[in-house]
């Protein structure tokens, strides 16, 4: 009885990212990548996949999670999938709920409209995954105790950003 209790506030706060599409599309189009419950994010990338025989991605514009801006660090496309890294400035990281980015798309073919997020990575300001639900499918963090790790992307990549903050901020 305890742990269910105890589990629930943990369930009730999970984070989940979601792609806010249109059905389907006869002219140019956004979507939102949106996210919710997200505790001292930092960076991050993920993927999204469409079909590049009816529609085109045109930009990218930064996020927003409680009124702080998402910076778009890079995005890049190939063939069926855009790839979009974002990383806040400092290491104080963001919490709350809003979007990550605004993908911009134009119609090749009025149609259907289908797309797929995968390849998500959210890293907190402490250089630790954050565990989410992308699109319903959750992400799962394993913690291991062998002595010997090789570090991930997502931890060299937060180490980066740290260590170009702390040169930013000593130089002031």
């Amino acid at each position: 009885m305890t742990s269910m209790i105890l589990a629930t506030p943990v369930a009730a706060y999970q984070t989940g990212v979601s792609v806010n599409a249109p059905e389907s599309v006869e002219s140019d189009f956004n979507v939102v990548i949106e996210i919710e419950n997200v505790v001292d994010l930092d960076s991050g990338q993920f993927d999204l996949y469409f079909d590049p025989a009816a529609v085109n991605v045109t930009s990218v514009d930064d996020g927003n999670i409680g009124g702080t801006t998402i910076p778009i660090d890079n995005w890049a496309v190939d063939r069926d999938r855009i790839r979009v890294l974002f990383n806040l400035p400092g290491i104080d990281g963001v919490s709350g709920s809003g979007s990550l980015a605004t993908i911009h798309f134009e119609t090749v073919v009025s149609g259907d409209c289908v797309m797929e997020i995968s390849g998500g990575l959210l890293v907190d300001n402490m250089a630790d995954m954050i565990p989410a639900s992308w699109d319903g499918v959750e992400s799962v963090v394993h913690k291991t105790t062998t002595e010997s790790k090789t570090p991930g992307f997502g931890s060299i990549f937060a180490i980066g950003v740290l260590a170009a903050a702390y040169l930013v901020f000593r130089r002031e």
